[in-house]
């Protein structure tokens, strides 16, 4: 797990190096699915058509009588561009997303990869609810499994 939060963190850097200028800001969210990692928060980098973010939250939850509270959480990161799909406005995004995609069947979070598509209503840099996708995969016991993240949340 420390080898895959390293990972993220070194190719979060990457595109944050790439586009940082001053007119970035950070910003928080809340909300569900890969730009939370789960039901989650996560911490953003925001300019006027990009937004890289860390993530931290639970890809789901439980109780069970054996085993107690089942809390599959993780870290994970992305980047969302929105210039990407149409220069006519910065509300509709596209990009990648590392880490938590789904529960392995040892009830622990499975990591993987994600492509995300999000509509921001306000726009990347402004403040307000996003909706979108993100189809992922990620392996178990040498197999791949593909899920779907729903995204729905609030970046403040």
């Amino acid at each position: 797990m420390i080898q895959k939060f390293i990972m993220s963190l070194v190719v979060l850097a990457i595109f944050w190096s790439s586009t940082c200028n001053a007119e970035d800001e950070i910003s928080y969210g809340i909300g569900t699915g890969a730009l939370t990692s789960g039901l989650g928060v996560n911490a953003a980098l925001r300019g006027d058509n990009h937004m890289g973010y860390i993530a931290a939250g639970c890809i789901g939850f439980g109780y069970s009588n054996v085993q107690g509270w089942i809390l599959p959480c993780g870290i994970g990161a992305g980047w969302i561009q929105t210039d990407l799909l149409t220069n006519a406005n910065n509300h509709h995004g596209l990009g990648v997303y590392v880490v938590p995609v789904g529960m392995n069947d040892d009830k622990k979070a499975r990591y993987g990869v994600g492509v995300t598509y999000v509509y921001l209503l306000q726009g990347v840099n402004g403040k307000g609810w996003n909706f979108g996708f993100t189809p992922a995969t990620g392996q178990e016991n040498g197999t791949a499994k593909d899920s779907l993240l729903i995204n729905i949340g609030y970046q403040f």
